[in-house]
């Protein structure tokens, strides 16, 4: 890599277009004295100051021999990137390769499997996109709208299967990461089961739960899909014909719907896990129950919610999916007198308001009421944010006997 090193320092010498690369560099992928000469060019930059052999050799001076030759070797600056991208690539490969080696391979293997998959992250290579003219991403626009108009819908998106979200969101986008925010117990995996449920239909979604185990899910599965009392389930007072209903709904049904209940809550284990099945079952949806649950490394634990948050949003950009995230809200809603959930909720990190591009608060009154009604008529589902259109409220039933929410027409 040397011969490289060389070449990449020679041409930031020699052409000064090659300057705005200077901040890409990292010290750490040059060998020798030459990760002094990256840190003085980088400094030079931000101070407007010259960069070139006068410059950094008055700074080198025991080095300006083998600095002065550097721009013998360069003919041309067309393959720039390329070769920070060699530098780059090499150097995590040779960190990633030393660190397995000094591995303690006698840990627990839950512990193992997250120190690997940090060690993948820490070493992952991201290749910036190039950009685009405005008018071909134009034109990929025209392709989508196209593509909805032979599917006979009117959003881009992946439909949610609920038509005044739809109306307002524009379906599942791709990249986007959509929160869905409440207090402990006032619906946030109900209602998360119910847009899951409602648009696996035609989506491929993947349903992390690090709260409630997948038998437990799945009993809320059979009693949304079958119409069938959740106590009936869970206490085992289901009749042999309804059992048989039952039955043969579950298996008239093909829904790509997969539960994930895993009990490491590391980030990097969840990125490794979506990445993973992305890979082997293909995916549009990933929802996520519930993000204060997620582990970082992060000591302080606002920073913590902050690593996850932005990790989740890059990671739907990346894999071109739509991550639905849980999230805990604060007591601050319990005390003003209409109870009505708002962004500045959201527990222990403002990135998260930052970060996601629709914020869903499902809101009913009747769980601050001591009786509450077998349907409650008056639950609603707040857009707090929406990057792509009104924040509004949608009216919404809620069934208690089914965890079900559904949309008032």
């Amino acid at each position: 890599m040397t011969n490289i090193e060389i070449n990449v320092l020679g041409q930031m010498m020699i052409y000064p277009t090659t300057h705005n690369y200077i901040m890409r560099l990292n010290p750490l992928w040059f060998t020798d004295y030459r990760k002094e000469v990256v840190s003085t060019m980088q400094e030079f930059y931000l101070d407007n100051q010259p960069i070139n052999l006068a410059s950094i050799g008055m700074r080198f001076r025991a080095h300006l021999k083998d600095i002065a030759a550097w721009s013998n070797q360069v003919t041309t600056n067309m393959y720039i990137e390329q070769e920070i991208l060699q530098l780059e690539m090499a150097y995590k490969k040779h960190n990633l390769q030393t660190k397995i080696a000094y591995l303690d391979y006698n840990i627990d293997l839950s512990d193992l499997i997250t120190k690997i998959n940090t060690l993948l992250v820490e070493n992952t290579v991201y290749v910036n996109g190039q950009s685009k003219p405005i008018g071909i991403i134009a034109g990929e626009v025209i392709d989508t709208l196209q593509e909805a108009i032979k599917r006979g819908t009117n959003i881009t998106g992946i439909p949610t299967g609920w038509q005044y979200l739809d109306k307002y969101l524009g379906g599942y986008n791709k990249g986007n990461m959509i929160v869905i925010a409440g207090r402990p117990g006032s619906g946030k995996t109900a209602i998360a089961l119910s847009l899951a449920l409602d648009c696996c239909n035609h989506a491929k979604v993947l349903f992390i739960s690090l709260e409630m185990s997948k038998e437990e899910l799945a009993k809320r599965y059979l009693s949304y899909i079958c119409d069938l009392e959740n106590y009936k389930i869970r206490s085992a007072k289901v009749t042999q014909v309804e059992l048989d209903a039952v039955t043969t709904k579950l298996y008239d049904l093909d829904f790509n719907f997969f539960i994930d209940d895993g009990s490491n809550a590391d980030i990097n284990e969840i990125v490794g896990k979506i990445k993973l099945h992305k890979a082997k079952h293909g995916l549009d949806i990933v929802y996520i129950d519930y993000m204060q649950l997620i582990k970082s490394h992060q000591k302080v634990r606002e920073q913590e919610i902050a690593h996850i948050s932005r990790t989740l949003k890059m990671l739907a950009k990346e894999l071109n999916i739509t991550i639905v995230a849980l999230a805990q809200l604060s007591r601050e809603t319990e005390k003003r007198s209409d109870k009505k959930p708002m962004l500045s909720d959201l527990r222990e990190s403002g990135q998260i308001e930052q970060d996601a591009d629709i914020v869903l608060f499902p809101f009913r009154p009747a769980y601050y009421a001591d009786e509450k009604p077998d349907i409650e008529m008056d639950a609603e589902l707040i857009i707090g944010k929406n990057r792509h259109g009104q924040c509004v409220s949608i009216p919404m039933s809620f069934e208690g006997a089914y965890t079900r929410y559904k949309e008032l027409l």
